[in-house]
């Protein structure tokens, strides 16, 4: 079985909730991708999916 493939697009720059606006994963789904099943990475990919980014984008930071 192959491994899920990370669902990032390299636009690595967190909003004011700590949200990704490439992929929206949360930090720590970011850091911990290594470490899931794949069913667990298919859980994070869908509830990424159902997330929005913050508005307030002042006090976001870039992850990479």
């Amino acid at each position: 079985m192959e491994d899920v493939k990370s669902p990032c697009i390299q636009i690595c720059r967190a909003d004011s909730n700590g949200v990704c606006f490439g992929c929206r994963r949360t930090n720590e789904e970011i850091g911990d991708w290594s470490l899931y099943t794949n069913e667990q990475k298919k859980e994070v990919i869908e509830k990424a999916s159902k997330r929005r980014n913050a508005p307030d984008t002042q006090s976001g930071g870039f992850f990479r």
